[in-house]
């Protein structure tokens, strides 16, 4: 059986500092199970001798494709908790900010709804 690795998990001083890293390790262990969920259904998504999937149906190349969004995911949630607890520097400059912008704050619009 495989195990919740500890040093993905944020630390309780982590979560006081930036509480949405508490979600996104939920999601990072969720991505997880769901790739190897995907693997297990899909036996043409084992790696071949040649380190190669044999991918050879449309809904093995459907799962295909949501594993490597799902780990591309899964790189951005590690960048992510990495920039936050300040273990390495933002990837890319911050976008330039209008005075309007940085004095009203951020607008968040959610349309709950669909």
């Amino acid at each position: 059986m495989r195990r919740l690795r500890r040093d993905l998990l944020p630390t309780t001083d982590e979560i006081a500092t930036a509480p949405e890293l508490a979600i996104l390790a939920s999601l990072q262990a969720t991505i997880d199970l769901a790739l190897v969920a995907l693997v297990a259904a899909h036996q043409e998504l084992q790696l071949t001798e040649d380190g190669r999937d044999a991918v050879c149906s449309l809904v093995g190349a459907a799962a295909d494709n949501v594993i490597g969004k799902a780990q591309a995911l899964a790189a951005a949630i590690i960048a992510y908790r990495m920039i936050v607890c300040g273990e390495i520097g933002p990837l890319l400059p911050p976008p330039p900010r209008s005075a309007t912008c940085a004095k009203a704050g951020p607008v968040i619009n959610v349309d709950y709804q669909r």
